[in-house]
């Protein structure tokens, strides 16, 4: 515990420091890159991606200076939002967009393949600079849980259960982006983002999960 709360101050901390000099070209231009080093099926699904997040997220491409999607709401302590600051939401967007087409490979977790849990923590790795657990059951421990889907927003963690829609017991995991869509590895799809309203999602989701200054939290 000592460990993760020291990186994650240490992560945090260099964030800001050298924030002008980790600034790189904005997320509309990555789709292309993207594109280019994926197969057919991949380059498909990256498109379908895409087309979501430019349907849903109207303006994503200039998140650091204007996002919609996240507000303040004291009630629902949305200001312990990491992702209410500019960088940090373009930031993360970059990293999933750069996962987008990545095959799905259980326990995986390089761009070869990888499972949900991984994508979630290397993704949180990469934009704050933290330990984050690879594993889906433990990631909510590690978060600030959210009961009502409503009350997500940017950056949330987003729990489901698995293949049994009636099990509360936590089986995949994906970061939301808003107005209902999130990013996830799907087993049969790899890196992609998804409309809750897709598949039986409605009926898998669970809960909701805030990453806080806080390092640690234990659902109630």
């Amino acid at each position: 515990m000592k460990v993760f709360v020291r990186s994650f101050w240490v992560g945090v901390l260099l964030i800001f420091i050298i924030n002008p000099v980790l600034y790189s070209k904005s997320a509309k231009s990555h789709p292309k890159k993207i594109a280019k080093r994926t197969n057919t099926k991949q380059t498909k699904l990256v498109k379908e991606s895409l087309m979501k997040l430019k349907t849903y997220l109207i303006g994503y491409d200039k998140i650091s200076v204007d996002f919609p999607f996240v507000t303040i709401n004291s009630k629902n302590n949305c200001q312990q939002n990491l992702f209410s600051n500019s960088y940090l939401r373009e930031k993360l967007l970059e990293n999933i967009l750069l996962w987008l087409g990545t095959p799905y490979r259980m326990a995986g977790s390089s761009k070869k393949g990888i499972d949900c849990s991984n994508f979630v923590a290397r993704v949180l790795e990469e934009t704050l600079h933290i330990n984050f657990p690879a594993n889906a059951q433990t990631q909510t421990h590690y978060v600030k849980a959210i009961k009502n889907f409503e009350d997500l927003t940017f950056g949330d963690l987003i729990f489901f259960s698995g293949r049994n829609r009636k099990s509360q017991r936590i089986g995949h995991v994906g970061i939301y982006l808003g107005n209902g869509i999130f990013a996830h590895s799907s087993t049969s799809k790899g890196v992609i983002i998804t409309h809750i309203s897709e598949g039986y999602y409605t009926e898998r989701f669970r809960f909701g999960g805030r990453v806080s200054l806080e390092p640690y939290f234990v659902m109630q």
